[in-house]
């Protein structure tokens, strides 16, 4: 088969989750024999080199065509964060040249929902695999900028402008007509446009706009019941969404034949951001007495100012080693330094790859109770669950695996290995291959 993936980002210059199992998906549909190459977005808005541009390379050994362009491209920057009508124009070119068979989306912010359209008009099937919110959040979070939760698009989504475009929020407000220019914008139909009316326009048709184009698909993958739960939650039809879990390559990763002689070392692995809330292990690392210690390794370059805060409260424990991310193939001997996991998430994650990766090392997890977490780590049999945000409860947690190794022991015993790359990626060829609703 002939098969195109859609990615808003792509390595080698973005490696968080979903562009690590994108490329690892296509890798393996090319290894069976399939003809895959990636449409990517290359999210570098600054305005240089001119307003559009766009390169063609090989990573991975997968043909990539990666598009970037300037954040006032268009006049409404808001519009363009879900609906892009260029950039459709240039994949339908794309589609037609390639003569694809078959779309599979991961992500499409920044590259705009309007790109189905094309997959459908073309008659390529479509596969649309939810590795986050974005369909339902413009924060992609799920949360509210005070860092509570949020179930999903309040009031058909016109209730995300307080929350995601407050200044918005307040200029409409002030304004006296406010209440017929909301009126009008809740009527639809948004233009692109710096008027106030066509930039709240823009905001609260955003979530019908990308329900309607979540349901052009084909198949619809959610990686976690829970994931599928919150889209049902929001109105999804629940016979719409299929949940597969993701399969890892654990390739090189495997569980140590003994615990190694150390201090119990504890681990965070991902993106120093407060929603990851590494501060979380730090701070409770300091209420644990005996023979430990931390290991954190994360990029600091997206949260510069909460990463300054946790480098200098890691500075005021000896025991806290806080270290850079790290490439690919390092995994393996990340993981082999550590002997349990800590995912201190204090927003609804998903299924953290993370996770998966940890388990394939044989390795326990602690775990915010929060999310798809409460999924993927099964409390007091191969990890344990805390309150999401509690630093004595992780606390208590820590301190009980230090005194009670017969309990750490139990947790590794129980540690299953995650399912493999080559079974998810068999079920997709199978979603693949299925006749079109």
């Amino acid at each position: 088969m002939r098969i195109t993936l859609i990615v808003h980002q792509f390595p080698p210059n973005y490696f968080t989750g979903t562009e690590q199992y994108a490329l690892a998906v296509g890798g393996e549909l090319a290894r069976r024999g399939h003809d895959v190459d990636v449409f990517a977005l290359d999210p570098a808005f600054a305005e240089r080199d001119g307003p559009w541009r766009e390169s063609r390379e090989t990573v991975g050994g997968l043909p990539v065509r990666r598009l970037n362009y300037w954040m006032l491209f268009g006049p409404d920057w808001a519009r363009l964060e879900y609906r892009h009508p260029f950039m459709a124009e240039v994949f339908e070119q794309h589609l037609r040249e390639r003569r694809t068979e078959v779309v599979h989306s991961f992500h499409l912010r920044h590259v705009g929902a309007d790109l189905l359209d094309k997959v459908v008009a073309s008659g390529a099937r479509l596969c649309i695999s939810l590795m986050d919110f974005w369909f339902l959040c413009p924060r992609v979070i799920l949360m509210r900028p005070d860092g509570t939760p949020c179930g999903g698009p309040p009031d058909g989504g016109r209730g995300c402008l307080p929350c995601h475009a407050p200044e918005l929020a307040a200029e409409l407000t002030a304004r006296p007509d406010a209440a017929a220019i909301a009126l009008l914008a809740a009527a639809g139909g948004s233009q692109p446009g710096k008027s106030l009316l066509g930039r709240v326009a823009s905001h609260f048709e955003r979530f019908s706009y990308l329900r309607e184009h979540l349901l052009l698909a084909d198949a619809i993958v959610a990686p976690t019941r829970y994931l599928r739960d919150v889209f049902l939650d929001n109105g999804i039809p629940p016979e719409r969404i299929e949940h597969r879990s993701y399969g890892i390559a654990a390739t090189g990763i495997a569980p140590a034949a003994s615990p190694p002689a150390r201090p119990l070392t504890f681990g965070f692995l991902g993106s120093y951001a407060p929603h990851k809330a590494p501060h979380l292990l730090v701070d409770a690392l300091a209420a644990v007495r005996g023979d430990c210690r931390a290991i954190l390794r994360g990029r600091a370059s997206d949260f510069r100012t909460y990463s300054e805060a946790l480098r200098t409260a890691a500075a005021r424990d000896p025991r806290v080693e806080l270290l850079g991310p790290y490439e690919r193939d390092e995994l393996p001997a990340v993981l082999a330094a550590i002997d349990v996991l800590v995912v201190p998430s204090t927003w609804h994650e998903n299924a953290p790859f993370v996770v998966l990766e940890a388990r394939a090392a044989g390795l326990p997890v602690l775990a915010s109770r929060f999310g798809g977490l409460a999924e993927v780590v099964h409390d007091g049999v191969d990890g344990e669950l805390f309150e999401a945000g509690d630093r004595d409860d992780l606390a208590h947690r820590m301190q009980r695996l230090v005194d009670e190794p017969d309990r750490l022991a139990r947790y590794r015993a129980a540690v299953q290995p995650p399912k493999t790359l080559a079974a998810a990626v068999d079920e997709f060829e199978a979603l693949y291959r299925a006749a079109p609703r």
